[in-house]
């Protein structure tokens, strides 16, 4: 019996595949890259590109390749339609369309037909998950630190409804909540509601908050935040940035606490008791 590593990797968007796969070959893996979108930067992979609606493909090149463990990683947004072909191939009958929660757990089904586990990007590459406390030199005061935990709260209400994995408070307000169109849409539609008079420039200072799901697996989908979040928080006029400790994924980790210090951004890192 082989002990060599074998990783699928499953790319998406974002800055975290190529440092993932780096960092699995100096691991010692064997790693195949397999591409949900197409990806000049990761053209040396020679990737093999995923078609959504050919699910059977994907796992007769994980097979092919004799993984041992498969990683997704990036962001990976699909519509309707690629949702429905998962869903069906997976087995999943029922009818309605299906949220980012119920993707997680059907993706988890389509490994089981190949007997291959899941890992975690964040046991491939080390430092990425958040801590708990204040990350970085710029400590919210008491208003602000009460307004983070109440966007926290919130978060983690919207994904017991299994919206997304963000949402924007103004105070105890909550001004908007992640789409489909993801956090970068998000922080662009309150930079646009800024600018439209929407949200005052009072003492309510805008708080960006990011949480898992309850229930999600903690090796896929989980929520990141990286120095373009910060770059558009800015812009934004966001003061805060409280995410779940343990399961958000800080990408590019020293230049987001570095930017985030520049731009006197506040972030914070809340645990969450599932005991």
């Amino acid at each position: 019996m082989t002990s060599e590593k074998r990783l699928a990797l499953v790319a998406g968007s974002g800055a975290l595949p190529p440092r993932a796969i780096a960092a699995a070959r100096e691991a010692g893996w064997q790693v195949r890259v397999l591409s949900v979108i197409p990806r000049d930067d990761l053209a040396e992979e020679k990737p093999f590109q995923i078609k959504v609606s050919r699910p059977d493909q994907v796992l007769k090149e994980i097979r092919a390749f004799k993984a041992t463990h498969v990683c997704a990683v990036g962001a990976m947004h699909l519509g309707d339609r690629d949702r429905e072909t998962l869903a069906a191939f997976a087995g999943d009958t029922e009818r309605e369309n299906k949220g980012d929660g119920k993707l997680s757990q059907l993706g988890g089904q389509l490994l089981k037909m190949l007997g291959i586990p899941f890992i975690g990007v964040h046991e491939i590459v080390s430092d990425l998950l958040a801590p708990e406390g204040v990350l970085g030199a710029v400590q919210p005061d008491e208003f602000l630190e009460t307004t983070m935990r109440h966007a926290f709260a919130a978060v983690r209400r919207a994904g017991e409804l299994d919206l997304g994995q963000a949402l924007v408070v103004s105070g105890a307000r909550i001004v908007a909540t992640e789409d489909i169109a993801g956090t970068d849409a998000l922080i662009a539609r309150i930079e646009a509601f800024r600018k439209n008079g929407l949200i005052g420039e009072g003492a309510a200072r805008l708080v960006l908050a990011k949480s898992s799901k309850p229930g999600q697996p903690v090796h896929i989908d989980l929520p990141a935040i990286g120095p373009d979040t910060i770059t558009n928080a800015t812009a934004a006029g966001i003061a805060g940035i409280v995410v779940e400790a343990g399961h958000t994924l800080l990408i590019e980790r020293e230049d987001l606490i570095s930017a985030a210090n520049r731009a006197g951004i506040a972030i914070m890192g809340i645990r969450v008791d599932n005991g």
